[in-house]
């Protein structure tokens, strides 16, 4: 409690403590006016009531806030005179009154003036006692109304303290739960402008299963007044792009509110404005706050997917059109190099070349075909993980490279040693062993040098291709799998890429569960380990048996 606090309430008591102690004082007039006339008469009497009377009006008037906290302990001690004064030379014992001021002490003030006003009263007592020869032994009476007192005020002053410290306490306690409302407040003010400012529609359900709120998109998407969110949308829901409407009782928004969950439903939009709109709903329960199962309402978040469909279907056509414009010419040469293998007049130096012509047209027509039927998921769907040797796809990889290798005077060293089997798909190995070798061609400047070797123990197969090319940085290397990159300086030479093929390599290494370590440097080269997992030793034998 602040020091005005402690002064105003101060204030408040001795005005409610002295009118109570003058209505008694009224009252004991009274009686004793109807009862013995007589006690009127002495001035003793007399003098007290209006010392009384007059405390009182002193109480009522001073402004007590405006003085030293100490100056209204004026105000009991008077009290205490009075009663003594009205006592005095009288048969009647008013020693009960100065329970009230002793109290009102003992409320608001310490040791000090609890023990100052005892002692006044025992004084008082023992005076009054002297000057009354015939009475009680002047002892006895001052021990009991002191010991009495002392008593009342005791236990008047804990019963104090114990008020005020559980005020405090109540204090404290309310400060800590308006804080904690006010924090709770700003959090749920905090989430609702975070849901107005974000691009996703959001409706939020209450546990009786009542709309709270939606926020800004969800009211755009679905054409809801913010003024009145029980009107029906101006938005209708269709099962499909032109399809029929979605019935009343299966649309996102009523299933939610029925307590459902689901993902990913999808429903097509067509607004007042003739907008179709293609959204993907999702309904998830809210957890209650006191960590019980049951739930607390729910969250219905509608995610707007139009670009997204219609940039899967220009990527599905644009992917289908290649495709096909692929094979065309792809028959044209595969037909021919088929026609000149069959020629027995064909040297076998040009029978060789040609045939690595007609493997390689034809791994481009497998690989269009898995483009046309299955788009970006034709890998994974058509991996075929049998032992597969390593090192011949590595010798008819290196083959197919040896033109592009001797056009640039890069010498490539490969020596295939002992068979070495993995657990692969054959067609995905060479694709990934043709993107690594190749990289390794192109950056390695005229005159350079490719290498190519292959370790292996109990528990894993690496192929490892070395280069003395240009190398990168470590940024570059931490860039290398995104999609279409290429280092500063593989964009300004003449080296020309796409930025695809290391991201196919991380894709087939995945779908192998091998792992592939980079380790290059400016002007010293790149190294490049894939590890791939080792076929087992009774189905390696039996391969090779084969």
């Amino acid at each position: 409690m602040t020091e005005p606090q402690r002064l105003e309430s101060r204030t408040n008591s001795i005005w409610l403590s002295q009118l109570l102690l003058a209505v008694v004082v009224v009252v004991i007039v009274l009686l004793v006016q109807a009862i013995e006339p007589e006690t009127m008469q002495k001035w003793t009497f007399s003098v007290g009531v209006s010392a009384m009377v007059i405390i009182t009006a002193l109480a009522l008037i001073v402004p007590w806030s405006l003085l030293p906290s100490w100056a209204a302990l004026s105000i009991p001690f008077l009290d205490i005179i009075a009663v003594g004064t009205m006592s005095a030379q009288t048969t009647i014992d008013l020693a009960y009154l100065w329970a009230f001021p002793v109290i009102w002490i003992a409320s608001h003030y310490g040791a000090i003036a609890i023990t100052s006003s005892l002692v006044t009263i025992a004084v008082i007592v023992a005076m009054s006692e002297l000057s009354s020869p015939g009475s009680a032994p002047a002892a006895l009476r001052v021990s009991i109304v002191t010991l009495t007192l002392t008593f009342i005020a005791i236990s008047t002053r804990h019963a104090s303290q114990q008020t005020r410290a559980f005020k405090r306490l109540l204090v404290r306690e309310a400060s800590k739960l308006n804080e904690a409302l006010a924090q709770a407040r700003r959090q749920e003010h905090n989430a609702s402008q975070m849901i107005e400012t974000i691009d996703v529609g959001i409706a939020r359900i209450s546990a009786s299963g009542e709309v709270d709120e939606f926020n800004d998109t969800y009211r755009s998407l679905y054409g809801i007044r913010a003024s009145d969110l029980t009107a029906p949308p101006s938005s209708v829901e269709y099962d499909a792009l032109r399809g029929a409407p979605v019935p009343a009782g299966n649309r996102p928004l009523q299933r939610a509110m029925r307590g459902e969950q689901f993902d990913d439903a999808r429903t097509w939009l067509f607004t007042a404005t003739g907008v179709w709109h293609a959204l993907s709903l999702t309904a998830r329960s809210v957890p209650s706050d006191d960590g019980s199962n049951a739930p607390n309402g729910a969250l219905l978040i509608a995610h707007d997917i139009t670009a997204m469909l219609r940039a899967e279907n220009l990527r599905q056509t644009l992917t289908a059109r290649i495709s096909h414009e692929l094979r065309n010419p792809l028959t044209t040469v595969l037909g021919f190099s088929e026609l000149l293998l069959d020629d027995e007049e064909l040297p076998a130096r040009a029978h060789k070349q040609v045939n690595e012509i007609s493997m390689a047209g034809q791994r481009m027509l497998t690989l269009s075909e898995a483009i046309l039927q299955s788009g970006a998921t034709a890998q994974k769907d058509e991996l075929v993980m049998v032992p597969t040797d390593l090192s011949k796809v590595i010798t008819q990889s290196v083959d197919s490279f040896e033109p592009m290798a001797g056009s640039k005077s890069v010498a490539v060293e490969w020596y295939p040693s002992a068979t070495t089997f993995v657990m692969g798909d054959a067609f995905r190995l060479r694709q990934l062993v043709d993107n690594l070798l190749s990289n390794a061609i192109k950056y390695t400047p005229k005159g350079g040098k490719v290498m190519l070797y292959v370790t292996a123990t109990d528990d894993e197969v690496s192929l490892s291709i070395s280069d003395t090319g240009s190398g990168m940085t470590a940024e570059e290397v931490e860039h290398i799998y995104d999609p279409y990159y290429r280092a500063p300086g593989a964009v300004t030479s003449e080296v020309q890429g796409t930025g695809l093929g290391m991201g196919i390599v991380k894709s087939l290494i995945e779908q192998h569960n091998g792992t592939l370590e980079i380790e290059s440097a400016p002007m010293r080269g790149t190294t490049m380990t894939a590890t791939l997992t080792p076929a087992p030793a009774d189905v390696e034998a039996g391969a090779q048996h084969a």
